[in-house]
């Protein structure tokens, strides 16, 4: 250990907001045990602040295909090229994810495995979290405290505050853990019958919830599982809905219609058949396999809630939610397949099971400051509630809306509307891109180009630029053409365009919301 009077950061990177909670938790239970700390954005950290703190508490999320969260692409971007020794520094890493992906807490672990290799100390092992963090992060609070407690030297030196965009408070753990049953009062199909696609409005009515929600936020909603599913489960597995696991309250029935992911085979049950799983579910390996009751179900996931952006603003809507959301059904496997909550509130949810979702990094700027908005789809939705939280504040401020979808005849998802705001002046500037009417497909990163002048122009005079939507293609062909369209109208090489974007990034004007 230096000689260094005793410092902590404490920063997270985080997508949805369960990075942030873990670290915001942390910091406030540091500072109730005498050492004070601000929990921060990765992005906000400068490698010089490791330099001279003594310890380093970092909890980050994976985005995408094993990336950084946008909140601490930067601050990763950096590190990764330092060759600034840390060898005065101790840390420890939580590491947030889902084992249904590939690369399972992959941030965490480049971060872990990065700080170690410019010679920090690692104070605690990281700690790999699948799903729900609260209990595993609890405990990982609770033991790291103890310990930064017994090595402090003294009274904790002043932490320094980072200035970051305003943010609001996290949701606590216990209001997640009950969540409200809200009635199901609008479920009406926004594409046309002869879509090839499904996407629905849907409204909920939060009267007595106590929830308040901001333009910006999702709503995690908690399904439970196809009834024709279970049962057909249960008959592949030879039991029937009153047959009880060993320790278990519930009886199989309940677990599988209730409690245990089986549209998407954990990792552990997909080693157990020896096979993947791609696109199939439960009862599509137990087929294939002589997998006992006991052996799928102590492999089974939680069942976890789904994350769907808000689509409407409360200065509007108070009392009532509207979501946004495309039905997922596919065939495979010589089976109908259907995505979980998506198919619940199409079909049979009447009173659903929420809680908030706050995005406390995807919010509106001030009514003057000019918005541009890149929704494709179902990424609409946190952009008609921008545009009604403008036009109820009668927001003076430029706003102009890229959308795009298959058909404009069938699929342009609230098109009257958006008509309305663009007639209102809530809208300055609409263009779509519907890739299907036409021979050369067409989407909304053409039109990106085709307006790169003033685009550019936009992000000039101060815009902030928002993304929502598909993340495996869509918003890294929006982020591709961004840097495209910023070299060229700002006359800059490549690394210059980059240095403008990651400005856009850390001041929190380019901000996205993806999928």
């Amino acid at each position: 250990m230096s000689e260094r009077e005793f410092s902590l950061v404490v920063a997270y990177g985080t997508d949805m907001g369960n990075a942030e909670d873990a670290a915001m938790s942390f910091a406030e239970a540091t500072t109730a045990a005498g050492i004070p700390a601000e929990a921060v954005e990765l992005n906000q950290v400068e490698l010089g602040q490791l330099s001279t703190a003594t310890h380093f508490i970092a909890v980050t999320s994976t985005f995408g295909d094993g990336e950084f969260p946008d909140t601490a692409t930067l601050f990763w971007e950096a590190l990764s090229v330092s060759t600034d020794r840390l060898e005065h520094l101790s840390f420890a890493v939580l590491a947030l994810g889902d084992t249904s992906y590939e690369l399972f807490c992959n941030a965490g672990i480049l971060l872990d495995a990065r700080l170690e290799e410019l010679g920090a100390t690692r104070i605690a092992d990281r700690i790999d979290v699948d799903g729900y963090y609260e209990e595993p992060a609890a405990a990982w609070t609770t033991d790291l405290v103890k310990q930064l407690t017994a090595v402090q030297a003294g009274p904790a030196a002043p932490v320094a505050v980072i200035e970051t965009a305003p943010a609001d408070p996290p949701l606590r753990t216990q209001e997640r853990n009950r969540p409200f049953g809200a009635a199901l009062t609008v479920n009406r199909l926004l594409t046309a019958t002869e879509s090839d696609k499904e996407v629905r409005h849907y409204e909920l009515d939060l009267t007595g919830s106590g929830i308040t929600y901001l333009a910006g936020d999702s709503l995690a909603v908690h399904p439970t599982n196809d009834p024709d599913l279970v049962a057909a489960i249960l008959a592949e597995l030879k039991v029937g809905p009153e047959h009880r696991i060993a320790d278990t309250e519930e009886t199989l029935g309940v677990l599988l219609t209730e409690h245990l992911e089986i549209r998407t085979p954990s990792r552990a049950l997909q080693e157990l058949a020896g096979t993947a799983a791609y696109g199939q579910d439960v009862l599509d390996l137990i087929r294939r396999t002589a997998l006992t009751v006991d052996e799928v179900v102590d492999t089974l996931r939680p069942l976890q809630f789904r994350d769907y952006s808000i689509a409407s603003s409360p200065l509007v809507h108070p009392d009532c939610i509207h979501l946004t959301a495309a039905t997922v059904r596919y065939p495979a496997a010589d089976r109908h397949h259907g995505g979980v909550a998506s198919t619940y509130l199409a079909g049979r949810a009447q009173t659903v099971r929420v809680h908030l979702r706050p995005n406390h990094h995807f919010r509106l700027p001030p009514g003057d400051v000019p918005i541009i908005m890149i929704g494709p789809g179902t990424g609409i939705a946190p952009f008609r509630a921008f545009l009604q939280e403008r036009q109820a504040a009668a927001a003076p401020g430029r706003s102009w809306l890229f959308f795009g979808d298959r058909r404009r005849a069938t699929d342009f998802l609230y098109g009257d509307e958006l008509t309305g705001f663009v007639e209102s002046g809530t809208l300055t500037r609409l263009d779509v891109a519907f890739s299907r009417d036409q021979d050369t497909k067409v989407y909304v990163q053409q039109r990106m180009r085709e307006n790169s002048a003033e685009l550019f122009a936009w992000l000039q005079d101060g815009a902030y630029l928002y993304v929502c939507g598909d993340a495996d293609r869509m918003a890294r062909d929006v982020d591709a053409t961004l840097h495209e369209i910023i070299a060229e109208n700002g006359s800059m090489d490549a690394d210059a365009a980059h240095a403008y974007v990651n400005d856009l990034i850390k001041t929190h004007r380019y901000l996205r919301d993806v999928y």
